[in-house]
């Protein structure tokens, strides 16, 4: 008989506040050792792993009835930190053709059980180039809201990354919301993902989009990936100044996609696959997704 693996989980405190005001409070006093924790679907595996070592965690769940929300206000829609990934696609959202790129986020992130405890602030907090949630929402200029003892600050999603698992916040700053604008109703969304596996999918390629039509042309688009060369999702932004103006076809885009993407990309290569497969696979996935969004909004 093989023997039993025996994993050590260094001892740490949690800690359950009673509202945020105390969740900040604690941060203030207790950070960097204390560190908040949303569903703990990404923390929890970090710390079993060694990769962090907390002596203390915020536990953020108890107050999913102030930071769990979908919802419409101003022209903006609103998605609480803690909204988890299955809340998402029972909200609005997936019903509404221009974020159907929600549908596709559900039905490709992980199993159900995580589904049910991941949350939005989470997939954001961990920084992983894999973060589907955030490679989704940058499409849609996504910010994000920030929140200590000493205030607010909104800040767009493609500025917080600093490097993988790695963002731009203070130790005591808790993500409490992200917002972005209402789409046109030409518009509609689009992410998918490629990877040998079919159940808990991590992605070898991981691409969304969000596009305008305007009389057969590409008004607006905004293509993200998981890595446009740096540890952490980002924008290929010289690709859609390429594509806006152009008439929809789907070879006209190839082109495009071909002969600008590998400028402003670069891939790695790994024990999974080489860099040239990886750009490959971009390309490919790319312009499928753009094809996926125009048949969404036809």
């Amino acid at each position: 008989m093989d023997s039993l693996k025996v994993v050590s989980i260094p001892r740490f405190d949690v800690y359950r506040p009673t509202s945020l005001e105390d969740a900040l409070e604690y941060l203030d006093r207790e950070a960097p050792e204390a560190i908040p924790m949303g569903g703990g679907t990404e923390l929890l595996v970090l710390i079993r792993d060694g990769i962090i070592r907390p002596k203390k965690i915020v536990d953020l769940w108890p107050l999913r009835s102030k930071l769990s929300f979908v919802k419409k206000e101003n022209g903006y829609v609103r998605i609480g930190a803690l909204t988890t990934i299955e809340e998402l696609a029972h909200s609005f959202l997936t019903k509404d053709r221009r974020y159907l790129g929600f549908i596709d986020l559900y039905k490709g992130f992980a199993t159900h059980q995580i589904r049910t405890m991941a949350t939005v602030g989470g997939n954001i907090g961990c920084a992983h180039p894999l973060s589907d949630a955030a490679i989704l929402l940058l499409t849609l200029d996504a910010e994000v809201k920030f929140v200590s003892v000493k205030g607010e600050r909104w800040e767009l999603l493609e500025n917080v990354f600093a490097g993988k698992r790695v963002l731009k916040k203070e130790p005591n700053e808790v993500i409490t919301e992200v917002r972005f604008k209402e789409l046109p109703d030409n518009s509609s969304t689009a992410l998918m993902k490629f990877d040998r596996r079919k159940v808990h999918v991590m992605g070898y390629i991981v691409t969304a989009a969000s596009m305008t039509l305007t009389d057969g042309k590409i008004s607006k688009v905004a293509i993200a990936f998981d890595s446009m060369g740096k540890p952490y999702p980002g924008r290929a932004k010289m690709t859609e100044e390429a594509l806006k103006g152009m008439e929809f076809s789907i070879d006209k885009i190839s082109r495009v996609i071909d002969e600008v993407l590998p400028k402003e990309m670069s891939r790695i290569t790994d024990y999974r696959a080489t860099a040239e497969y990886r750009l490959y696979l971009s390309k490919v996935l790319l312009k499928r997704v753009l094809q996926k969004i125009k048949e969404r909004i036809r």
